[in-house]
């Protein structure tokens, strides 16, 4: 049964042979009469994977030997190199640490390789745990070999799926995953170190970190000419931050710095265009290291807006002080590289900033020959507190409730007592069990134009967990208040610090917070809401960012007076906010309590679009399903685009003009598999170059409930919406998508 044709050399047969012991060993277990069946075919998979060479990567991990700080739950560190992807724990294939301070989790590759990339695949619940890991790479066993040079910092991986770290050739016998803080679990379904085949002969001496990490002849910032917003003092100039020194202490001179204000930002002209790949930046260490979380990196070619309007490389979020993170940038062109941080009293401060650049095999043409500057207006539509308006804290004296009550100590009033202490067990805190979109909610007593809600997040631990939230404001308690008007979504809140969220007037008695997700606890250690008493006068929807569209629960409606050719509605029409009037439409309950469009309503231009996907998986997942104005979650329900499984599946829609999307609204399929979506990306603009998949990014989609529409600010402009889903063997299924679009003037 093996005639195959096979150039195989004596290490991709080590390889091979070795993941076929992985796959058997599980099988002693089986009746010896199915142990046939199963070898056979795995020596048919196996030895059958097709060509070997010398120059191809493997995973060299699969031979390896597995060590961790821990074992918790059974979860054996060996479990993350036996090639199996499945992010399932129940299946046994994870590794798990205790509950303890800074797990690791290790493996040795027995001899020295140059590692190319490392592939994690995460667990599908509790997905945040992995926020912040390090991954390091080096030969040293000193402090159980965490003190190695760092390949990456992962900021997030995808609940189930896998995202591949590029190392750049570090060199290395062991491949640690590192997890600092207090009270983390490590648990890791699959590592994969893609290497070649042949291990290298160590010489005298390694290169660097910084050697490795970041090639000295690739930072083309290095001493170029750069500006910023504002400057602190003399010593805090914006040259500081290109001057290749790393140091990043204030008073050490080598840190640019702006004063606190409104939409600080800095910039560095590269005096050309280049295809950047990656930009690499030092935090500062001794004042506010806090501060550039949320800070935005921009790379192009326009001045507009200071530059801030170029297109999103990355955006940086819960930043260590000191640090040095490296952020992907896929090969964006441009002259001009921007870290701005939207805001109020904010302040940057920026210690080394590096723009690295070279020509990769997927980067041989310029990316953005069709990219055009995303219209983001950054910094337009941020508020900030009016310091000469006092408002009252609405929430002192008001009455708190929430899901759940995780024990005795999270109470749901305590995120009203007026305590802003950040640790749980001083009783400050509310806390819910874990369980599906937990919420907590106040009641005002009565309606209030609320203006801003500041939340405090947890310190002691367990920060990463409020990411996501959502704040939504309103006077119904239909769903709890969930289905209220939002106000804002959380990103991440720094632990122990408080984040204000401008909500724009919007009017209510209710204040909820929401963590849509499964599984998931919420924490909160203080709530403030700023508002003035209901004055009829004054607007009742949120500020431009949060509500441009209707609430979705309506966009069917909106469909239909656009088929019959209404494409506004008269300002004088008002929806009553105290009105408790509710209308059934295809038996869900729509309420009308919510804020409505004035002026004109947004089209839906992906009615009338051309719809195309990178494959279909049967006859009932066209792509055309994902806009047939049907919101049936259920995929045999024949509603629903379906790919094959396949590495970076996409969806398309040609708009068939060009025109300024405000909204993208996406529906999750509900009858399974809700977490395959994970992790896709929207992106909006012009150009088909590698099908629309390069065009300007609008978002990520990092988490959607079953069966349940998300809308998602874009706010671009663009021919083509297309959502692709990164990694290898995805489905990517939309239910529907809406686009909630204007047409752009002066396009033809």
């Amino acid at each position: 049964m093996l005639y195959l044709i096979c150039d195989i050399s004596k290490n991709c047969l080590v390889n091979r042979m070795n993941l076929l012991m992985l796959i058997c060993e599980p099988l002693l277990f089986v009746s010896v009469s199915k142990m046939k069946d199963v070898i056979i075919l795995s020596l048919l998979g196996i030895l059958g994977m097709g060509r070997c060479s010398k120059d191809e990567l493997v995973n060299v991990a699969l031979r390896g030997k597995a060590a961790q700080s821990s074992t918790s739950y059974g979860g054996t560190a060996k479990r993350a190199i036996d090639g199996i992807w499945n992010p399932t724990y129940e299946y046994l294939s994870c590794s798990h640490t205790s509950g303890e301070t800074s797990p690791w989790w290790r493996v040795d590759l027995l001899e020295t390789y140059q590692v190319t990339s490392v592939t994690i695949t995460n667990r599908d619940t509790l997905a945040e745990r992995i926020n912040g890991a390090e991954i390091r790479i080096g030969n040293s066993l000193e402090n159980d070999g965490n003190s190695n040079p760092r390949c990456a910092l992962i900021s997030s991986i995808p609940a189930g799926g896998s995202t591949t770290f590029q190392c750049h050739g570090m060199q290395g016998q062991y491949v640690n995953v590192f997890l600092r803080g207090y009270m983390q679990y490590l648990t890791l379904c699959e590592v994969e170190v893609n290497a070649h085949p042949a291990p290298i002969e160590m010489g005298p001496t390694q290169a660097s970190e910084l050697n490795l990490i970041v090639p000295v002849t690739d930072n083309v910032a290095l001493k170029k000419t750069t500006r910023q917003s504002s400057q602190y003092s003399h010593m805090g100039g914006s040259n500081n931050a290109v001057d290749g020194r790393r140091l990043s202490m204030y008073k050490d001179k080598s840190c640019s710095r702006t004063k606190s204000q409104v939409n600080p930002w800095w910039r560095v002209d590269l005096q050309r265009a280049y295809n950047v790949t990656s930009i690499t930046v030092t935090n500062i260490e001794d004042v506010d290291p806090e501060m550039i979380d949320g800070a935005e990196i921009h790379i192009g070619n326009s001045l507009q807006n200071n530059g801030n309007n170029n297109p999103l490389c990355a955006v940086i979020s819960s930043y260590p002080a000191w640090e040095v993170m490296t952020f992907q940038c896929s090969g964006i062109e441009g002259r001009y590289v921007n870290v701005f941080l939207p805001g109020c009293n904010k302040h940057l401060s920026l210690c080394e900033v590096e723009v690295n650049v070279g020509s990769r095999p997927d980067m041989d043409e310029h990316l953005s020959s069709d990219m055009r500057v995303q219209d983001m207006k950054r910094g337009q539509d941020i508020l900030c507190p009016d310091h000469k308006t006092r408002y009252e804290n609405a929430a002192t004296g008001g009455i708190a409730n929430q899901s759940s009550q995780w024990d005795m100590f999270g109470d749901a009033n305590n995120a009203i007592d007026l305590s802003w202490s950040n640790w749980y067990l001083e009783g400050s805190c509310s806390h819910t069990k874990a369980e599906v979109d937990p919420w907590w909610r106040v009641d005002l007593s009565k309606t209030h134009n609320v203006t801003y809600v500041t939340i405090t997040n947890r310190g002691d631990c367990c920060s990463d967990r409020i990411s996501g939230a959502e704040i939504h404001v309103g006077d119904s308690l239909f769903n709890n208040g969930n289905s209220n008007p939002l106000c804002a979504r959380i990103p991440y809140i720094p632990a122990g610090q408080s984040r204000t969220f401008p909500c724009g007037g919007i009017s209510g008695r209710y204040v909820n917070i929401l963590l849509p997700g499964k599984e998931k606890y919420l924490t909160l250690c203080e709530v403030e809401v700023q508002a003035s008493t209901f004055q009829a006068g004054l607007p009742s929807t949120a500020h431009k960012t949060a509500v441009t569209a209707p609430n979705r629960n309506l966009a069917w409606l909106w469909d239909l007076l656009i088929s019959l050719g209404r494409t506004a509605i008269r300002k004088e029409e008002t929806y009553n906010q105290n009105s408790t009037e509710e209308e059934t439409f295809d038996h869900d309950k729509i309420s009308f309590e919510t804020q409505r469009p004035v002026d004109k309503v947004p089209e839906n231009l992906v009615s009338g679009g051309i719809e195309v996907h990178s494959s279909q998986y049967d006859s009932h997942g066209a792509a055309s399903n994902a806009t047939d104005r049907k919101r049936n979650p259920l995929y045999h329900a024949g509603s629903c685009s379906h790919t094959e499984a396949e590495t970076n599946p996409w969806w398309r829609v040609d708009l068939l003009d060009t025109y300024q999307v405000t909204f993208v609204t996406i529906t999750n399929r509900g009858d399974c598999c809700l977490h395959k979506i994970n992790g896709a990306e929207i992106r909006i603009g012009n150009s088909l170059e590698n099908n629309g998949t390069n065009n300007p990014l609008c978002a990520v989609i990092s988490e959607m409930r079953e069966g349940q529409p998300m809308d998602i600010p874009c706010n671009m402009e663009g021919h083509y919406v297309t959502i692709v889903l990164p990694g290898r063997e995805k489905y990517l299924a939309l239910c529907e998508l809406l686009t909630l679009s204007t047409l752009t003037a002066g396009v033809a």
